[in-house]
């Protein structure tokens, strides 16, 4: 890794206590179209949004945070469309977990025309995109683990194409204006959810490390993510109402996000979708059940890595992988892809290693 590197983060960060309070303010007078996941209700998020912003809440759509996919954002751009081409512009305001925000990065893409059919060839690759329109975006994560808040992808299923298959918005139009991190917004996680969403911090920030395109600012928030994780999730899970702590696992969180920001993810990613798509898998966990092979991978290669990789657990590097193993394990995630019905996982490495995210890894082919 070279000491020269560039950094771009166009993302205005409000992070800490009391961020989702500062929303109103931060709006002025301007109007906003809340795309919120369905639980936002029943928590209040709702009628604490509504009475601070009052008539200037334009519209609040409702998300199932389970469904991420092209068929989804379609119904949802129905209703957003109209209300965001105002002349006043509202503001898209999204809430909720990695699907919610997603999601809410392919609605803030209008065609001039309206026309969704465009968008959606765009997301397949069809076509060129289309002149768009572009809602300001704000981000506000519930769960402390996907980083989409402070990076510029998007992840959607295309269950409707001929071969089911992940699509990806990877564009400069994917990055939010603003970020609220509010970790008091994760207490309404279940265990599972906020233990997925943790482990899939972790993958970003290890990910981030053992990356061709690592720089020294990203190795620094990835270092601290990782042991901000490896430290306090599992205190976390066993005692999930402690504030301090989840407020150590959505800093750690922000600061993977902003870490892969920069240098994409790699060879446990690229594996994952399998998983997640054949298995139902949840992502976070699919990611895991991948790190300790390619932390294996990963050692001897590179004295800097090591000494990153080394310093996480305290010991020899070359032993990390296994004491992730453990670690995974003590939180129910059993990270042998044996143990999921992978029989071929050399054959199934080696071709990641060729994909786009594969290559990002540090001893690619």
């Amino acid at each position: 890794m070279s000491t020269a590197f560039q950094w771009h983060m166009p993302v205005a960060v409000d992070a800490g206590p009391g961020s989702l309070e500062r929303i109103a303010a931060a709006l002025d007078q301007r109007r906003a179209v809340v795309l919120a996941f369905t639980p936002a209700r029943a928590l209040g998020i709702h009628t604490r949004l509504a009475t601070a912003l009052g008539e200037r809440l334009a519209l609040w759509l409702d998300c199932d945070d389970s469904i991420s996919s092209l068929a989804r954002a379609r119904e949802l751009a129905a209703a957003a469309w109209p209300a965001l081409a105002a002349p006043d512009a509202p503001v898209l305001l999204a809430i909720g977990g990695g699907t919610t925000l997603d999601l809410a990065k392919l609605l803030r893409c209008r065609p001039q025309d309206g026309n969704f059919n465009a968008l959606q060839a765009a997301v397949r690759g069809e076509q060129a995109w289309p002149l768009l329109q572009l809602a300001d975006l704000w981000l506000v994560p519930t769960t402390a683990g996907t980083g989409s808040e402070v990076t510029r992808w998007a992840t959607v299923w295309d269950t409707e194409a001929a071969l089911p298959c992940k699509r990806s918005l990877d564009e400069p139009f994917g990055w939010a204006q603003r970020a609220f991190v509010d970790p008091a917004l994760t207490h309404s996680c279940p265990s599972a959810v906020s233990r997925d969403s943790a482990v899939d911090a972790l993958a970003h920030a290890l990910e981030a490390m053992w990356n061709r395109h690592a720089n020294p600012v990203s190795d620094n928030l990835a270092f601290s993510a990782a042991r901000r994780i490896l430290r306090h999730l599992p205190r976390s899970l066993r005692d999930p109402g402690d504030a301090a702590l989840r407020a150590e696992i959505s800093q750690a969180a922000l600061e993977a996000g902003l870490a892969f920001s920069q240098t994409r993810t790699a060879l446990a990613h690229a594996l994952s979708y399998a998983l997640t798509l054949d298995q139902g898998i949840p992502h976070g966990m699919a990611c895991a059940i991948w790190l300790p092979s390619a932390w294996e991978l990963a050692v001897g290669h590179d004295p800097r890595l090591d000494g990153l990789l080394g310093g996480l657990f305290g010991g020899d590097p070359a032993q990390g992988a296994q004491q992730l193993k453990e670690w995974l394990g003590s939180i129910g995630i059993d990270a042998r892809p044996q143990a999921h019905g992978i029989t071929d996982a050399p054959e199934r490495i080696h071709d990641a290693l060729t994909s786009a995210r594969g290559r990002n890894f540090l001893v690619a082919a």
